[in-house]
């Protein structure tokens, strides 16, 4: 209950307001697996700003702007993305194997890197970010979509979710608050 009344008063700041003050009562450390099949401790992001995004592979529309958003944002942030890192969790564990992720990835100019792992280990991540996400059954040969959050949260160089890029922002805003991270 507390974790959803917390979801409920991030949401109702970011409607009012583009800028987030100080730390966000979400986020926290976490190890998952990479594109490559390595163990990825998100502590490892310290020193860099980091965008986490949480996503699928199958996912028809909001993942792939997303990503191509991204991929804009840090073409246009220049030697400045150098300090920037893009992570890409995956909220459907059982088609995102590592594989997967890294032919997902391929196709974008972008240097993020791709997480998965169990059931139990997403959601836990998902419940640390207040990100919701569903599978819903569709008459498609996917079988099924997954319903999902599709705000980006910037962390600062000490891993402290500090800004909310949401899904409507465009590139030109997605860069102002990296730089404020920055």
């Amino acid at each position: 209950m507390t974790r959803l009344l917390i979801v409920l008063v991030l949401a109702a700041s970011v409607a009012c307001s583009d800028t987030l003050p100080g730390e966000l009562p979400i986020g926290g450390d976490f190890t998952l697996t990479d594109q490559h099949g390595q163990s990825f401790s998100s502590t490892s992001l310290r020193g860099s700003v980091a965008l986490v995004f949480f996503g699928y592979t199958f996912c028809p529309d909001a993942c792939p702007t997303t990503l191509s958003k991204l991929t804009a944002v840090m073409q246009r942030l220049g030697t400045d993305a150098a300090r920037v890192r893009v992570v890409y969790v995956s909220v459907d564990p059982k088609r995102d194997i590592p594989d997967v992720m890294k032919a997902h990835l391929a196709m974008f100019d972008l240097d993020a890197v791709g997480l998965t792992g169990t059931e139990d280990q997403i959601d836990l991540v998902a419940k640390q970010y207040g990100v919701f996400h569903e599978a819903e059954a569709v008459d498609s040969a996917a079988g099924y979509l997954v319903a999902h959050t599709t705000s980006v949260f910037g962390l600062d160089a000490n891993g402290r979710v500090r800004e909310l890029l949401r899904y409507s922002d465009t590139v030109d805003q997605m860069v102002a608050k990296v730089k404020r991270l920055l």
